[in-house]
């Protein structure tokens, strides 16, 4: 019998986070069972509110910020618990080695992002601050002895009479195993690639919402899927690479196809700093309207922003550079595409779930956000999760040896199956729960995936009828939710949804 004292799920930074903390308060048994490293290594920035910062940011502010962006409809706890332990967050990164940009002056280099009063975005200018946490963090927590499992693919969580016992693992060979603990940390980032076109990593399926959900897991907000703004698809060669928020911050405009900023309309203090939500309704409007550019989308100009600072992002400029497409000659062709999610399982203060022994941190877990997250809180919320997390764990003292007994799995692989419902249901999935969502359509939907996982075969095929579920929950979600709330649109611009965008935007 293979056994820890916590299991993670998943390998992002909450995963890195919350196992560098455990680290250092004792718990050293820890097994790290992944597929992947969902979306950390395209993290491009992380948000903290440091002392003696030259905007006088506050907690406060940024507490406030989250809660407007999420309209408010945030767990207000989770908010301002990760609020403040941002310095918390920064110094345990500092202790495992993670260095930040500075400035000339040796202070730490701060981007202003969307749905941020003030810039309080940490970076790398060398290359992506995702790839620096998962290079720095993993090989660290390796040379502790922790183990790492890779290609494992978690496809039940293991519970009984309300309590965890571990999970299900398919391993590299692609057999079942059950590792057993009394604490599972479920890191698994959200739903991935259940809709369609994302910027979303493959390695993230979508059908975690239906594990979680088959132990009785409580889950919240599972309507809310993020959109990006600013995406490119034009041309092929860079097609779905984020032009970072940040940009926006640098001085970057967005241009219909008459080349007018046409932000200004409706925010007058221009594009930076404004919500994603209210960035990508504006957009829609355009394209909507006839404004767009004959690929349905509209321009980020950024011509006019120094090379240096543009250089700064060496991901994107880059990228561009070696196709072509140089960012202060050419416009850039972008338009929204689902990105995150702001659901999952819900949790309390400690991040721990209704089920004894299960936690959640990171994309795994909902409320945090509300309706929609502000930029670059992806990564504050996986390291400020993870580290919280880790501390509850060891103040419970649950993290003990498990003795419990072994449990027996049902778990059928036909691959048909798969083949004759998943890219039908994700075709409704993608029509369906996108950013304009209407009642009857919706009802459609849930009938057919209903249709579907009544039939006697669709059990032939575990994953197959996760997926089956984890599409009907986010459907019932959005039925439930009838008025509009962040890019979730009922009908076409609703009144309470545009008043109430005004507010944000001031």
């Amino acid at each position: 019998m293979k056994k820890h004292q916590v299991i993670f799920v998943g390998m992002g930074l909450a995963t890195l986070s919350a196992a560098a903390r455990l680290y250092e308060l004792g718990i050293k048994n820890i097994g790290i069972y992944t597929k992947g490293y969902g979306g950390t290594p395209y993290i491009a920035a992380i948000n903290f509110v440091l002392p003696n910062n030259p905007y006088n940011d506050t907690i406060e502010q940024y507490a406030q910020d989250m809660i407007e962006v999420g309209y408010r409809i945030n767990n207000n706890d989770l908010v301002h618990d990760m609020t403040s332990n941002t310095l918390n967050g920064y110094n345990l990164l500092k202790r495992w080695g993670i260095e930040f940009s500075k400035n000339s002056d040796e202070s730490v280099k701060l981007r202003h992002l969307s749905g941020h009063k003030y810039p309080r975005s940490l970076c790398s200018t060398k290359d992506l601050i995702g790839v620096e946490f998962v290079k720095i963090l993993e090989k660290r927590l390796i040379e502790t002895g922790i183990e790492v499992y890779t290609n494992y693919e978690c496809v039940k969580l293991l519970a009984q009479d309300n309590k965890i016992h571990g999970i299900t693992v398919k391993n590299p060979q692609g057999k079942l195993e059950n590792i057993y603990s009394n604490v599972v940390v479920a890191a698994w980032g959200g739903i991935g690639n259940l809709f369609g076109t994302s910027t979303y990593p493959q390695d993230i399926k979508g059908n975690t919402l239906a594990i979680a959900k088959e132990v009785g897991a409580k889950l919240v907000d599972l309507e809310f899927i993020e959109y990006e703004p600013m995406v490119i698809i034009s041309p092929s060669e860079v097609k779905g690479e984020p032009c970072p928020t940040a940009m926006l911050g640098e001085g970057a405009y967005l241009l219909n196809n008459k080349k007018e900023r046409f932000i200004l309309k409706n925010r007058h203090q221009g594009e930076a700093g404004a919500p994603k939500t209210f960035l990508n309704k504006e957009i829609w409007k355009e394209i909507k309207n006839g404004n767009g550019t004959e690929k349905g989308a509209v321009w980020a100009d950024l011509r006019h922003i120094d090379r240096e600072i543009l250089k700064s992002y060496p991901w994107l400029f880059e990228r561009l550079m070696n196709n072509g497409i140089d960012p202060n000659r050419d416009l850039l062709e972008v338009a929204p595409m689902s990105h995150s999610f702001s659901g999952g399982i819900v949790v309390d203060r400690n991040y721990h779930s209704n089920i004894e022994g299960l936690f959640a941190i990171g994309e795994a877990c909902g409320g945090i956000h509300g309706a929609c997250r502000c930029a670059g809180n992806a990564a504050s919320q996986g390291c400020l999760s993870g580290m919280l997390c880790g501390e509850a764990i060891k103040k419970l003292g649950l993290a003990i040896n498990y003795n419990g007994k072994e449990i027996h799995v049902e778990y059928s692989t036909n691959k048909e199956i798969y083949d004759k419902y998943i890219p039908k249901a994700k075709k409704m999935a993608m029509e369906t729960i996108g950013i304009y969502r209407n009642g009857d359509q919706l009802k459609k939907t849930k009938i057919t995936i209903e249709e579907f996982l009544s039939e006697e075969e669709v059990t032939q095929d575990t994953e197959t009828e996760q997926i089956l579920k984890s599409i009907l929950l986010i459907v019932n979600a959005a039925l439930i939710r009838e008025e509009s709330r962040g890019t979730h649109m009922r009908g076409d611009f609703p009144e309470e949804s545009i008043m109430f965008e005004k507010e944000l935007i001031q």
